[in-house]
């Protein structure tokens, strides 16, 4: 039987690797930030001031630092010594298993940076969501103070008449400010979107969703224009769940590189502690983690909207 005792990055087939990134906008759209330490800061501008004539003044403008606070996910499969012996090599047991937690990750991971109702606490909310920090008034950030509780927060009730309405709106939420870019903004939706954005017409009778062509290597999906990204963890939810159960949220983000923000503490690996002679199963267990941390870079930069019924 294979031993690997030691911590080892989890190799993924093409096939996988699709898979993850189709499950979880934050592993393969935000910000990577490599992190060295379990926290990290970020400079974030609140603009920089310019002065006419042959006299400078000094500039006025808000500066701060946003926090990233690393967060281990983890997991763990026990596995048989007898399927270890018996298969033809150790990735044909461990890589399916390895597939599965990979995927059940991105879920979670989307819905702790995305939907998560609560405010961060370090522990069973490792961060302040994009929907935490658009519902909350006056954060302590000064380049956020004068963003209020639901500035850029729509609740759309799931009628079709009321579809259009409610999507425009969130979209010009973000898409006039200073927090847009129109090459790197991005939609972040659950699936429940899916028929809403197929029946959802302008003025003029045209659709306002178009379906990607081509799979992952043509063109994605977009309304008004913007690309969409499907995520399963894009649901209200208390604290991150791998099945969230509330609300479907639609989330316009105006710049993903400024917006979302992930800090990468550690990649995802995994260790298989062998049995021992004096254990009472013959058994394995194979453990899986990685080390995140997520920020918003700014709440003025997204809105979301959200489907209560």
């Amino acid at each position: 039987m294979t031993s690997l005792t030691n911590w080892i990055p989890v190799e993924y087939d093409p096939t996988t690797v699709s898979r993850a990134n189709q499950s979880s906008a934050i592993l393969s759209l935000a910000n990577g930030i490599p992190m060295n330490t379990d926290t990290a800061y970020f400079r974030r501008s609140g603009g920089n001031g310019v002065t006419l004539g042959n006299t400078y003044s000094d500039d006025s403008s808000s500066h701060d630092k946003i926090l990233l606070n690393a967060f281990k996910f983890g997991g763990q499969n026990k596995i048989s010594e007898d399927d270890l012996n018996d298969a033809e090599s150790w990735g044909a047991v461990v890589q399916p298993l390895a597939n599965d937690w990979l995927i059940s990750l991105a879920v979670v991971l989307d819905n702790a940076c995305i939907g998560v109702t609560a405010t961060g606490d370090g522990s069973t909310v490792p961060f302040d969501s994009v929907y935490k920090k658009v519902r909350s008034n006056g954060t302590s950030s000064s380049s956020e103070s004068s963003y209020t509780a639901d500035d850029n927060y729509i609740n759309y009730n799931g009628t079709a008449s009321g579809a259009y309405d409610a999507l425009s709106s969130t979209l010009a939420k973000v898409e006039a400010g200073e927090y847009w870019d129109d090459t790197r903004a991005l939609v972040i939706a659950h699936p429940a979107f899916r028929d809403v954005l197929r029946k959802a017409k302008d003025l003029q009778g045209q659709p306002i969703f178009v379906g990607g062509q081509g799979g992952d290597s043509g063109t994605p999906d977009t309304v008004f224009g913007v690309e969409i990204h499907w995520s399963r963890g894009a649901k209200t939810s208390p604290v991150p769940q791998g099945s969230p159960s509330g609300n479907p949220l639609l989330v316009f983000i105006g710049d993903r590189d400024n917006i979302l923000m992930r800090g990468d503490r550690s990649p995802i690996e995994s260790r298989m502690s062998e049995g021992r002679a004096h254990d009472s199963t013959d058994e394995v267990a194979l453990k899986f983690r990685t080390r995140v941390a997520f920020a918003v870079g700014n709440a003025k930069g997204a809105s979301v909207c959200e489907k209560t019924a």
